[in-house]
């Protein structure tokens, strides 16, 4: 199988493709909400759903981690263990945190070990310009580094309830010849309930050159991360605790060619994680350490009526650990797309990816979306049918302990998705109306009969997710007596399986949000800044809760520096809750500080 793959060596460079048909030109804003696409706005004249999440500027009103952002989303669901960037699991349209794919500028950092580990992206909210979340398929999210475009010193600082104490600074520095950008992140807490300690720190450089019609880019990032993890994988043990530590080199080329635009990238991904399942009587200690490494390529090539995409991939999963041995995978894919532009107000994709697995043979996967504007760049439908398939991670496989048990026999993991949808956009307001069907086999969850059992890796055979989703966006000019509302953003998904919980319990794909409910809105009173977000869920085996945040920022202007000052408070209505089974989340957290712009 090993020999097999290695036919991908050979592919020149420029044959290289993406299966993404986003290249963006100015997107419209609706608050901290960018819809974008191939030459425009989702879903006028783009084929696949995509919401970009704008974490730089004038969106970025407070201290949040990265994965904060990301509650913006509509229909993503973010379950947290851990608050503040600890731990969470991204889940969309049925599609569980192992399936969703993470990217950090289109290269892939998704852990093998485990998609707990996912978002452990060593990046700072200085180093993000925007995060694209998509709906195609089983999703992907991808975080956007952003460009030094203007000499700037950044620098953050925190103090909360529970001890907690964060601060941060980047300096960017553009130039001619060499762009760069240097960031720090540090935060600490002694948690809300006993064993939720944390402390993390995040440190990144980033390099930028253009040259002879090209840019070059380097990125090198490093996360390292220490919490107490009460019941994080397991109801039996209270008292878990976990030390893990990323590093990330990415190095690539981008630029017009004669055949059209490539861009061309080499990656490592490294993470170590030391999990100990009693931290008051460490006998039971694992230690594991992953490596992703490999090179992706993608060219794009327009023509009149629509752009052609060639693209490959090349990569290693490797694994060492205590628990799980010693093992590898290689892997090599092929792509090919085709994104055309509105011909009588008709356009279509086409996306084709053929990925081959050491030890699991070849994959393919593939997507077909038509549009039709109804009125012309207003109002549009849009419908897309594919296929996506996915193979057991390491710990799925491998794992064993008191209260987990993996399982060597799995079959990997086949969905054919479905959505059809109606978008609409003017200058003042948006909204999309949006129906999805996704048909699961040999799906993978942790299941086990009663509460006191080990969870036990199994396929649960075939499962459909089906559901809603709306979303509607209003950026209006509205100003009385001191009183401006800046933006509004409402969303609700609703979403249903077919199999229900029959003689086991199910850890994490059935339980989804059965209903979703979100509002947010923007504005401004007396020259302060009010950013709320409140959001009713209800999960279809787990808990019905309410979530109300609230930011207060004021923005001063003086002598060449920005001050910052704000007040947030997160969980305002005290809720009781959790949103994976047995790990309670924090109630009412109240934190203040100040930022600085230079």
């Amino acid at each position: 199988m090993l020999k097999k793959s290695r036919f991908l060596l050979f592919v020149p460079p420029f044959l290289l493709m993406s299966a993404s048909i986003c290249l963006g030109e100015e997107p419209v804003v609706y608050d901290r909400i960018i819809v974008t696409s191939r030459k425009g706005v989702w879903p006028y004249e783009s084929h696949y759903p995509t919401q970009t999440v704008a974490v730089s500027g004038d969106h970025q009103e407070n201290f949040d981690s990265l994965s904060d952002f990301l509650e913006e989303a509509a229909g993503l669901d973010l379950r947290y263990r851990g608050r503040y960037g600890i731990q969470g699991d991204i889940s969309l349209r049925g599609a569980t945190f192992n399936q969703v794919g993470v990217l950090i500028d289109g290269v892939p950092v998704t852990d093998p070990q485990t998609g707990h580990h996912n978002l452990d992206i060593p990046l700072t909210s200085f180093d993000v310009e925007s995060v694209e979340v998509t709906k195609e398929g089983t999703g992907s999210v991808n975080f956007k580094v952003k460009k030094p475009v203007k000499k700037v010193l950044n620098i953050d600082t925190l103090v909360g309830e529970h001890a907690l104490f964060g601060n941060a600074f980047s300096f960017s520095l553009p130039s001619e010849k060499l762009s760069s950008r240097v960031s720090f992140e540090h935060k600490i807490s002694k948690g809300a309930r006993p064993n939720t300690d944390f402390e993390y720190e995040t440190g990144s450089v980033y390099l930028l050159r253009p040259f002879e019609g090209m840019t070059w880019d380097g990125l090198l990032g490093y996360l390292k991360k220490d919490f107490g993890a009460d019941s994080f994988y397991s109801n039996l043990f209270s008292e878990e605790e976990e030390h893990t530590s990323t590093f990330l080199f990415r190095t690539g080329l981008e630029g017009a060619i004669t055949l059209g635009l490539l861009k061309s990238n080499l990656y490592l991904r490294k993470h170590r994680d030391k999990f100990i399942l009693e931290r008051n009587n460490p006998v039971s200690v694992n230690y594991h350490t992953t490596y992703v490494y490999g090179q992706n390529s993608e060219l794009r090539v327009s023509f009149p009526r629509f752009d052609l995409l060639l693209g490959e991939e090349i990569g290693t999963d490797q694994i060492n650990s205590t628990n799980l041995g010693k093992h590898t995978r290689q892997h090599g894919s092929l792509s090919f797309g085709l994104a055309s532009l509105p011909i009588e107000r008709l356009s279509a994709g086409l996306n084709l990816r053929l990925q081959e697995y050491q030890d699991w043979g070849f994959r393919e996967s593939y997507d077909l979306a038509l549009g039709y504007f109804i009125i012309d760049k207003r109002l549009k439908l849009n419908a897309s049918a594919g296929h996506a398939a996915r193979i057991p991670t390491f710990t799925e496989l491998f794992y064993s302990d008191a209260a987990n048990k993996g399982n060597p026999n799995l079959d990997a993991e086949e969905s054919d998705n479905f959505r059809c949808g109606l978008g609409f956009e003017d200058s003042l307001a948006s909204c999309s109306l949006e129906g999805f069907l996704r048909r699961g086999r040999h799906l993978i969850d942790w299941t086990r009969v009663s509460a006191t059992d080990p969870w036990q890796a199994a396929n649960l055979g075939r499962v459909d997710f089906r559901g809603l989703e709306f979303i509607f966006g209003l950026k209006p000019e509205f100003h009385l007596r001191g009183l401006e509302l800046k933006g509004v953003r409402f969303s609700y998904t609703y979403m249903d399986t077919d199999k229900k919980e029959t003689g086991f319990l199910s850890k994490y794909a059935l339980d989804i949000l059965r209903h979703q409910l979100s509002l947010g809105f923007d504005s401004k009173i007396a020259g302060l800044n009010f950013n709320w977000r409140l959001s009713y869920n209800q999960r279809c085996f787990g808990e019905t809760y309410f979530l109300g945040d609230l930011t207060i920022s004021k923005r001063i202007e003086t002598g060449g520096c920005t001050f910052g000052p704000f007040l947030k408070i997160d969980n305002f209505s005290d809720s009781q809750y959790s949103e994976v089974g047995g790990v309670r989340q924090p109630g009412r957290w109240v934190q203040g500080g100040m930022k600085l712009e230079w």
